[in-house]
């Protein structure tokens, strides 16, 4: 919940879990700049019981809180002693176990809305209450109507979620879609009537775009609170709740990934079965012997249930690895394709069970740079021929969390309608006049971002090394970080790969073919008068135009580093199963890409002096 105070100071409260006992204590953060940043100031409520949803109001130019409180069985209402950290119990409203309570000041009273459970196991209702008072502090009264709603468990849209507000005068309440399952999202109910008497509302829009990213989305899997305020300036401000996984997401993951792995153990004891080892465990082996010892023959003799009982069970299950066999027949060839198969079987179950385990909930996240996430402009140049490539890309990587939008710079041919492409983000397509590599890197001002991730529509990794390479671009934003490191060197100098640049333990280059740059600098400088001369090489070999943002970067970082390698975890050339690739004949690319570095050596000078190591990052991205 939100509360302003001081002008354009606000005051979060939320829920937040201890980490060692698990129960839910109410947490302040401030903010200075109108929630773009926030500083946790610390716990300001801490009970004996779990504690939520608190809600924060002023009256009487004091200030109160009513946090759920339902494990208690009473609705309790604090007052601040110190705000914001230090509260006081003013009272207990009353003796129920109310969930989610909010106290609104409308028409002359106070309203409380509250929902809480009645009955018990499968007559287990949730009923939704209204009270009101002349005071916030009491004595409440019931309505009429109440309750005026009475439901299954689910309880539906019913529980409160959120600070119910008042826009254009018309009063609107904010609830919980809890339909399906708990915080499902949030929906918006426009109150009609409200008097002692009578209750109506009905639901109107929310105004909020669905999540479409899936569990890359920060409320990819459920929200289910709102609190919106007006800062009174014309200007509103709302704060909303989100979650990548459902709620028991890591416990369903823990018991599918342990029966996998129960059924591997069970699998691993068939072939023992069936290649004869697991049978040497039974007392009949003992039986096969040609002397047994006293200690033996007194077990075998002694008359009680337990011992019968196990001999009653080791009998069936050699009765068990004898008819399985013989039915299956190991030493045959078809025998032996199904313990294969059967070993086959393991390794899936077994890789599927670590998976569950160990995998996460497969939410691909951003990464966090000074408490801030930000967004980038994904942009990639591409041709007709190269649709089906460009289809592929924009489906994958409009889903990354941190995509805004994608640019496609089309060189050539017939552009494609926006319909044809499944995308989650805005795509525009920007058709050039002239087929040229430096289009790649022109001034676009409809880019919003600072950010821009160049990308050929070939290259497929996943979200989460792209997510890596922004946040180290976020941490050097003036380099050009990216995926492919290239080593310039020899006399006279060459291109060469990757390879070559591992042996030599290290880089100076960074191919854009997959990198993020800054929009401002890079394109400005591409496009600026020092740079007309190299890009007239780009076009005289319609090749090399990253290595002349490479010299170009260079040329302009003085002593710091210009380039910084992220390696991906995997990478997929999709241009070998299209067919269409940019670069057909490699030893003639490089070779091309030579003679653009003699040139620009000319021009803007050397870059052979530069060379950053692998592995000189902390947290071993660049390995």
């Amino acid at each position: 919940m939100l509360e302003i105070l001081q002008g354009n100071i606000l005051y979060m409260f939320y829920e937040t879990k201890n980490s060692i006992t698990l129960q839910g204590d109410i947490a302040v953060a401030k903010s200075i700049d109108k929630g773009v940043t926030w500083e946790q100031l610390g716990i300001a409520l801490d009970e004996g019981y779990h504690l939520s949803h608190p809600y924060v109001f002023n009256y009487n130019d004091e200030l109160y809180m009513i946090p759920e409180t339902s494990d208690r069985g009473e609705l309790r209402l604090y007052k601040a002693v110190d705000f914001p950290l230090k509260w006081t119990l003013e009272k207990v409203i009353m003796k129920k176990a109310f969930m989610n309570s909010v106290i609104i000041n409308y028409g002359g009273k106070y309203w409380l809305f509250g929902s809480y459970y009645s009955g018990f196991g499968f007559f287990k209702n949730v009923q939704q209450e209204i009270w009101y008072s002349s005071s916030p502090l009491g004595p409440w009264k019931p309505h009429k109507q109440n309750p005026i709603y009475n439901t299954g468990k689910s309880f539906g849209v019913l529980r409160n979620g959120g600070r119910p507000f008042m826009y254009n005068g018309n009063l609107y309440r904010v609830a919980q879609d809890c339909g399906k399952i708990y915080g499902q999202r949030v929906r918006t109910f426009k109150v009609e009537i409200l008097t002692e008497d009578e209750y109506r509302e009905v639901e109107v829009p929310l105004g909020i775009e669905e999540p479409k990213k899936g569990n890359n989305a920060w409320n990819g899997a459920r929200y289910h609170h709102l609190d919106v305020q007006d800062l009174g300036s014309g200007e509103w401000i709302g704060v909303m709740d989100g979650d990548r996984a459902l709620l028991g997401d890591s416990v369903h993951r823990c018991i599918v990934g342990s029966t996998a792995v129960s059924v591997v153990l069970a699998l691993f004891v068939l072939v023992g079965i069936l290649l004869g080892p697991v049978n040497c465990v039974l007392p009949q082996c003992f039986h096969a012997t040609s002397k047994r010892n006293d200690a033996f023959l007194k077990w075998e003799d002694y008359p009680n249930l337990f011992s019968s009982k196990m001999r009653w069970f080791y009998t069936r299950m050699n009765m068990m690895s004898s008819f399985l066999r013989g039915w299956v027949k190991p030493s045959t060839c078809m025998g032996k394709s199904v313990v294969v198969l059967i070993f086959g079987l393991g390794v899936v179950l077994m890789c599927t069970g670590v998976k569950y385990i160990y995998g996460g909930n497969g939410a691909e996240e951003p990464y966090l740079w000074k408490d801030q996430y930000s967004q980038f402009t994904l942009l990639t140049m591409t041709y007709e021929a190269r649709l089906w490539n460009l289809k592929m890309c924009v489906k994958h990587y409009s889903r990354c969390p941190s995509v805004k939008e994608i640019v496609v710079v089309w060189n050539k041919g017939n552009p494609p309608e926006l319909g044809d492409f499944d995308s989650v983000v805005p795509v525009r397509i920007r058709v050039e006049k002239q087929n040229s590599l430096n289009n790649r890197f022109r001034v676009d001002p409809l880019i919003t971002t600072k950010a821009v991730l160049e990308l050929d529509d070939d290259i497929m990794m996943s979200c989460d090394d792209i997510e890596r390479g922004f946040r180290v671009w976020r941490e050097h934003p003036n380099r050009i970080v990216g995926f492919y490191p290239r080593l310039v060197a020899g006399s006279p100098l060459r291109y060469r790969n990757e390879r070559f640049a591992r042996k030599r333990k290290g880089y100076n280059m960074i191919l854009t073919g997959a990198a993020f740059i800054d929009r401002i600098k890079a394109f400005e400088t591409y496009w600026g008068e020092e740079a007309k001369e190299g890009r007239e090489i780009v076009d005289k070999f319609f090749n090399c135009e990253d290595v002349l943002l490479n010299f170009l970067y260079a040329n302009s970082s003085s002593s710091s580093q210009a380039v910084e390698y992220v390696r991906p975890s995997w990478v997929v050339d999709m241009s070998k199963f299209s067919g269409v690739a940019i670069s057909g004949n490699t030893q003639v690319h490089e070779n091309i890409r030579s003679d653009c570095i003699a040139k620009f050596t000319e021009i803007y000078g050397s870059i052979d002096n530069w060379k950053w190591d692998f592995d000189s990052r902390k947290d071993g991205w660049d390995v």
